[in-house]
């Protein structure tokens, strides 16, 4: 898919740097074959949801930086999962 054609079907994805504007499109392209032969649009829905959260990250410097930044504190022990 074009980047212009990806980007008037999905204006969020302006906000991706190119080579993830790439990796979207091949992504998209991917899921929407795996999604007909599987007759599954969660699929493709999914893969959405997730290039566009990585769009929101990507719009949100502050964001990105927390995100991208190195983990210097050690957070303690993880408790045990409790059943629900």
């Amino acid at each position: 898919m074009r980047t212009k054609d990806l980007l008037e079907l999905f204006p969020w994805a302006d906000v991706l740097p190119q080579h993830e504007q790439a990796q979207f499109g091949r992504d998209l392209a991917l899921a929407c074959q795996t999604s007909d032969e599987l007759r599954q649009q969660s699929i493709l829905a999914q893969t959405v949801q997730e290039w566009r959260s990585t769009a929101n990250i990507h719009a949100d410097p502050e964001l990105a930086d927390k995100l991208n930044g190195s983990l210097d504190d050690d957070f303690g022990p993880v408790p045990a999962p409790t059943d629900t």
